[in-house]
Order: C-alpha cells, then structure tokens, then sequence
C-alpha cells in the first residue's frame, strides 16, 4: 500500500506536469490583459456598438449580447459595428400515428460581421449555430412555452458562443 506522503507527493507531481503541458500548448485566458497595452479583451468588447436586429429572436438575441459585451449600455465612442443575420428553422422529428409531429428541432444560425469604423471594413466573420428541441402537446399553449423555452436557451448559446468568438479575435490582436 502506498503511504499518504507516497501519494501527496504523486498528486503534487501531477498538478506541476499539468500546469506545464498548460503551458506549453498556449493556453491563455480569454479575457487576460496585455502586458504591451494593459488592455483586455473584455474591455475590446465593450467597444462595440451592436445593432438592432429584426423581430422578436434578434431582440432578444440584442438584449443577450449586451449583457454579455457591454452590460453598461451601448458605447459612446464605439469602434466597431456588430452586424448580424439570424435564421430560424424548425424541422419536425417524430410523428405520431394520426401524423401529428410529436417533438421538433429549433434551429438558429447567426452570421455575424464585426466592421471597423475607422475604416469601415469587416475585420472579422463567423457564424454561431446551436439546436435545441421541444415536444409538441396537445396543448396549444404548452406548444408555445416549450417553443419559446427552447428557443430563450438557443439563443443565450449562441450569444455566448458570438461573445466568446469575438473575444478570442480581440485576444489574438494582442
């Protein structure tokens, strides 16, 4: 049998190994500040002036954004534009016996272009996609809470995965 000290000391090994392969592939904070600039990417995304997207999914999908990259409100010298298209699309994945969709998949796809507004050229692109599914009742109000709920939790993922992305664009400019 291994003695505690045995394998205090075997963990302890580990954890330094562990922190030395972190270090050696290039892992670094998302939202760490520059040593050169003394600025984050945090602070990079809180320049940016997102813009209004259409009906209710891009309110919603605006609202998220915002919290995520400028909780404080839209910037007032910003210096990049958001710009954003969002496509919804629901396909229907079992059917009952009497040819009723019994549970669907909700579908959101989200091309983004971040442009600069020095120079008005699109620095940056990328899309954010995520799924999620409901059931269908026979309730029509139950339909359109499980509808809504699906697509709320759609959304808060792609407005992470966008609020991510482009803090990672902002991080590799440092």
């Amino acid at each position: 049998m291994m003695s505690i000290l045995t394998k205090r000391l075997c963990l302890s090994v580990t954890f330094v190994l562990g922190l030395i392969s972190l270090s050696a592939c290039g892992f670094q904070p998302v939202y760490k500040k520059s040593t050169e600039t003394g600025y984050s990417s945090h602070q990079a995304l809180q320049t940016i002036r997102i813009s209004p997207l259409p009906d209710r999914p891009g309110q919603i999908l605006h609202n998220l954004l915002r919290d995520r990259m400028n909780p404080l409100g839209q910037p007032r010298k910003p210096l990049y534009l958001l710009k954003a298209t969002i496509t919804e699309t629901e396909k229907d994945l079992a059917v009952r016996l009497d040819n009723t969709t019994s549970r669907t998949n909700l579908t959101i796809l989200v091309k983004y272009s971040l442009v600069s507004l020095s120079s008005n050229n699109i620095v940056f692109s990328s899309t954010a996609r995520s799924t999620n599914s409901f059931d269908k009742l026979d309730d029509p109000y139950a339909n359109l809470v499980a509808e809504d709920t699906a697509r709320s939790r759609v959304l808060r993922q792609v407005a992470d995965d966008m609020a991510l992305q482009l803090g990672a664009y902002f991080n590799k400019l440092q």
